[in-house]
């Protein structure tokens, strides 16, 4: 794409690159408007044209961080959250200790464990635990620290910490965007220490979210796709 002339021109140009909700890496943008990236950034920095640069992405600002709505976005593919966290709830054995991430399917998961479930839940989100906390026979680890009103969840380095001290069979996890190549990404970037210990500490890890999410690309990538035992909620051929 030839050079743009002016700031407004390259707002214009960087504007249709990111039409229909596109998300580009800041690198790829630079080059493909002929700009530096701190040109870019230069440009972008007051939301500038309805865009924002976050995380080294380019994106329309209702796709950045503070353009997400939890209450919002738990009403977009409702059916289908419903649907994977029963496909996702049929794994849950007794015994079993399990991380339910934060976000908008798990919480649907959440709501489908049974009293006297004989298992432990670890969760680092308000409304997961507000739901578990009614259980009996259910018990609740709650990774708390900071909290974070737009995800309603806790990010701390004890949480961190605690976490390397459990042993945990499943996790479950979720992705705002799932990407060919930058993995499973989601809106923010207090979410990724967390989310990626848990990994670690997990025997099987489930990723759990619709197709939907196929082709997003979100500003923190916390994994890859390959990380994850099967990803429910992905269609045919979804798992490792």
């Amino acid at each position: 794409m030839a050079r743009p002339s002016g700031k407004a021109n390259r707002i214009a140009a960087l504007d249709q690159l990111c039409r229909a909700g596109t998300i580009l890496h800041i690198a790829d943008a630079a080059r493909r408007i002929g700009a530096s990236e701190i040109t870019i950034r230069r440009d972008l920095g007051e939301g500038a044209g309805g865009l924002v640069c976050l995380g080294g992405y380019v994106m329309r600002a209702q796709e950045g961080a503070e353009g997400y709505s939890l209450t919002a976005a738990e009403t977009r593919e409702a059916e289908a959250k419903q649907i994977v966290a029963a496909e996702a709830a049929a794994l849950i054995e007794p015994g079993d200790t399990i991380f339910l991430d934060c976000g908008t399917t798990t919480p649907c998961l959440a709501a489908r464990v049974p009293q006297n479930a004989h298992v432990t839940v670890v969760t680092q989100a308000l409304n997961i635990a507000e739901a578990v906390a009614r259980l009996q026979g259910v018990t609740l680890i709650l990774l708390a620290g900071l909290y974070h009103r737009e995800t309603a969840s806790f990010s701390s380095d004890e949480a961190v910490a605690m976490l390397g001290r459990i042993n945990i069979t499943k996790g479950f996890f979720s992705a705002a965007g799932v990407h060919e190549t930058e993995g499973v990404t989601c809106f923010h970037f207090h979410e990724v220490p967390v989310k990626r210990a848990a990994l670690s500490r997990s025997q099987q890890r489930y990723l759990v979210c619709d197709r939907s999410k196929w082709g997003k690309l979100r500003p923190a990538t916390y994994a890859r796709l390959d990380a994850f035992d099967r990803w429910i909620g992905g269609g045919e051929g979804a798992g490792r």
